[in-house]
């Protein structure tokens, strides 16, 4: 490519967050040594939407609209949009569209691939025509949040691939992370800062570490990081569509079920997935005004037309807003249902906040050592947000150039200056384990392998277990491989056991096809392997030969 002395073995690279309601993406802008966000079709800010349609061309293929058209679009034609996909990777599920009576069906990935796709191709453009930029991006760096599942992770990558990216050239990096760079850049002294990361679909709380090294460029280390991957500003809009849903029932006398496709109430199924769109759209508009105003009007005249017209016409104050305790289902399965049945908006935050304790408890610190709070995310506009942070930390929120909704990406875009041009200095992130890491041991002893607070090299931290394990019966095939943390600042005792306070069991398996013998025989060698991302692979290995060998990924190190 050869362009403005970049790695030309590596091409160019874009910083992507790609959201569950919206997405950003930028680039390192090169001519001003800053990374910038890119106008996706008008604004920096693009709806995490897709909309399928018959191509008019082709009656078999099918076309596409994206963003702002296909979120608006999602009112007209319910049946063949997908919005919020992020929430399904990882998944099983299917998606299934209806686009003229015809059914097509997709796995989470390819609608993902579909949007990120999109997303590159007008990034593609906007670095060809207004940044002067040769080529087209090839490689990525797209951020995931902190508690993201092996799994997540993996079809997060496959969906870059779907998109054109390069697959060896796709790099996935921790949320919170990435907008701690955004903020480290114009950071001159050392602080400890904790960064409360709401986005649509999840919340992060992590704390960093900024050291300033030699020649004033920071370096960054993750002390902790928790959060929760079912709780973000979706979540706070079905409080309010609640509100509003609670308001059509009493229109209906309770008669009509919106959420329930299959009920004998008169309203037609395509009608009802309108209702539910624009019940949606309108639940987040009047949130988004409430953070300004103490009061919205919300109208949807008529929301239904049959069997006969149901027209909402309501003025929702803030203080009805955050009062309101949650009462319907609203299509939410029973699990994500119980667990915000009867939840009012300030108990969300003060979920938030639990997390944010816990990640204050996992590196041993109290709000008196944060230095700074960094609001990250969409949501964290939401009303009462700041003033609980400045309640909690005695300080105001740091107030940033940089828009919450556009740290991430930008950040993001930071580490893709990293890669292509790997010999300008810049901030450094450096990750550590939280906790102490291992197994369970004959009498429900935990045998420690990785010590809490270990760095991790850019290669991944790869230990060995100091002391090999041993079959305990005559004759056994197998061997149980349990793997746990420990969550407690310090053991109590010298030989802590995994039954005790503060242990977590991450994951299990079994190492099966052990060369039978006497008890004792048979040894077993054990690797644990953290890379950067704080993904934990175990490894278990018969050393007989033509001994077994297992591997056990465990993607929920800080659930």
């Amino acid at each position: 490519m050869g362009t403005l002395g970049l790695d030309t073995e590596r091409g160019l690279f874009l910083g992507v967050d790609f959201g569950t309601t919206n997405s950003v993406v930028s680039v390192f802008n090169f001519k001003d040594g800053e990374a910038q966000a890119i106008p996706i079709d008008g604004g920096c800010i693009f709806p995490t939407a897709i909309q399928m349609e018959a191509d008019p061309e082709d009656p078999d293929k099918l076309a596409r609209v994206f963003g702002i058209q296909a979120k608006e679009a999602a009112v007209i034609y319910p049946m063949s949009t997908v919005l919020s996909v992020k929430r399904l990777l990882g998944s099983d599920e299917k998606i299934t569209l209806l686009v003229d009576e015809k059914e097509y069906v997709f796995t989470p990935e390819q609608i993902a691939g579909e949007i990120l796709g999109y997303l590159k191709q007008r990034a593609d453009e906007y670095a060809q025509d207004e940044l002067s930029l040769a080529g087209a991006f090839s490689g990525c760096v797209i951020t995931v949040p902190a508690n993201s599942t092996d799994r997540q992770k993996k079809m997060t990558k496959e969906a870059a691939v779907l998109a054109g990216f390069d697959e060896s050239s796709v790099y996935l990096r921790l949320e919170p992370a990435a907008a701690a760079i955004s903020y480290a850049v114009s950071e001159t002294k050392d602080k400890k800062v904790l960064v409360y990361d709401f986005g649509g679909g999840t919340f992060d709380a992590c704390v960093l570490q900024i050291k300033i090294e030699e020649g004033g460029e920071p370096s960054i280390s993750i002390l902790s990081t928790y959060g929760d991957n079912r709780l973000g500003g979706n979540d706070v809009d079905k409080i309010m569509m609640d509100l509003v849903y609670e308001e059509f029932k009493k229109l209906t006398d309770g008669n009509i079920d919106l959420f329930d496709e299959n009920a004998d109430d008169g309203v037609s199924r395509r009608q009802k997935k309108v209702a539910i769109v624009r019940l949606q759209q309108a639940a987040n508009q009047a949130k988004e005004r409430l953070s300004q105003a103490k009061s919205a009007k919300i109208v949807l005249a008529p929301l239904i037309q049959e069997p006969k017209i149901v027209n909402i016409n309501m003025e929702v104050s803030r203080e009805d807003f955050l009062a309101h305790a949650r009462v319907n289902a609203l299509g939410d399965g029973q699990e994500d249902y119980e667990k915000f049945r009867g939840k009012t908006v300030p108990d969300l935050i003060n979920e938030t906040l639990a997390c944010v304790d816990s990640s204050l408890a996992a590196c041993g610190l109290k709000e008196a050592d944060i230095d700074e709070v960094f609001l990250v995310g969409g949501s964290s506009a939401l009303t009462g947000v700041s003033e609980r942070i400045t309640e909690k930390f005695g300080k105001e929120p740091f107030k940033s150039k940089i828009s919450p909704a556009l740290s991430i990406s930008e950040g993001a875009a930071y580490y893709c200056n990293m890669i292509m041009m790997p010999t300008v200095k810049g901030p450094v992130v450096r990750e550590k384990t939280i906790h102490p890491l291992g197994l369970e041991i004959a009498g429900r002893r935990f045998m420690e392998i990785v010590p809490g607070g270990a760095d991790i090299p850019k290669e991944g931290l790869t230990v060995e277990a100091a002391e090999l394990l041993t079959t305990n019966l005559d004759n056994v095939s197998s061997m149980a491989i349990i793997v746990y943390e420990s969550t407690s600042p310090k053991p109590a005792e010298k030989t802590p056991t995994v039954n005790q306070e503060g242990m977590k069991r991450l994951a299990g398996t079994s190492l099966r096809g052990i060369p039978q013998g006497p008890r004792g025989q048979e040894k077993v060698k054990v690797i644990f392997s953290v890379g950067q991302d704080n993904m934990l692979r175990v490894t278990a290995e018969s050393l007989s030969a033509g001994g077994a060998v297992t591997e056990l990924a465990v993607d929920e190190l800080y659930e």
